[in-house]
């Protein structure tokens, strides 16, 4: 049994479709899993990763699990943790952290994620851990200004980064999951080239066939946007000043996917062009 956690996400929702199309029996802890929609086949545990009892019905009896944590992500690791240390360990764990661990510039985001590797990884040293920079999927960010105003409306600056595809990176998780090799890796992930939002914007124009127009939201605006949302202001500012930083580590490819999977990784424009239709 592998349990998979945040199963309705962008990575544990392809993490849980590759586990099932392999054969693998799947257990899912979910907030609310009548809401969630999740196939019959897949056993749910209601409960959050920050729920020490949920987390620990979800971790009995498990070979494997794939931790996701979003929103306050060191509390939950912290309880997740003591669930792990409850049932005696997990043979195969996979947490998916993020590359703003290894940000020279220290902010909120990293500093949570830090925190997090570290109290997953007391509990199960052999853990292996995922750092993603951007992914693909960031581009939605901007599908309803390209839908209403033709415009692609940047809020963490024209900054060059090498974006993954999340099913990518789910097709990594599951190799470390079900196969050996894996543990105590720390696998730095990033898709196959360096574009700058600009360059993406572009790809999104070619593949909409439309010329979009595109405009870098200023700091101040992105820190105001993100404050109202969380709450958080002190938080905002550390973390757009840091997407903002020219210390970035995101402007490079690591050939991770490939070396590990033995096939290149998926390219922007080909994830644009099959989900083109997001974006009209």
């Amino acid at each position: 049994m592998i349990l998979v956690t945040g199963a309705t996400g962008k990575v544990g929702g392809h993490v849980l479709t590759r586990l099932r199309e392999a054969g693998r029996p799947v257990r899912a802890l979910s907030r609310d899993p009548a809401r969630a929609g999740l196939p019959a086949d897949v056993e749910t545990v209601p409960g959050s990763p920050a729920d020490v009892e949920a987390a620990t019905a979800a971790l009995t009896g498990v070979d494997a699990a794939f931790v996701c944590l979003v929103g306050d992500v060191e509390p939950q690791a912290r309880a997740f943790a003591e669930a792990i240390r409850r049932v005696g360990g997990v043979r195969r764990l996979v947490l998916l952290s993020s590359s703003a661990v290894l940000h020279p510039v220290r902010h909120r985001i990293g500093d949570e994620h830090r925190a997090a590797e570290e109290a997953i990884g007391a509990a199960a040293p052999d853990a292996t851990l995922l750092r993603p920079g951007p992914f693909h999927t960031n581009a939605l960010w901007w599908a309803k200004t390209i839908r209403e105003q033709g415009t692609v409306r940047c809020l963490v600056g024209n900054t060059p980064g090498a974006p993954v595809d999340p099913d990518d990176l789910a097709a990594l998780a599951v190799a470390a999951l079900t196969g050996d090799g894996h543990a105590r890796r720390r696998y730095e992930v990033t898709g196959p080239e360096v574009l700058t939002s600009a360059e993406q914007a572009r790809v999104l124009s070619d593949e909409l066939g439309r010329e979009l127009a595109f405009e870098v939201a200023s700091p101040d605006d992105v820190v105001a946007m993100f404050a109202g949302i969380t709450g958080d202001r002190p938080a905002a500012e550390s973390n757009v000043a840091a997407l903002h930083s020219p210390a970035v580590p995101w402007g490079r490819t690591t050939g991770t996917l490939e070396r590990v999977l033995g096939r290149k990784p998926r390219t922007f424009r080909e994830w644009a062009a099959a989900n083109a239709h997001l974006f009209r």
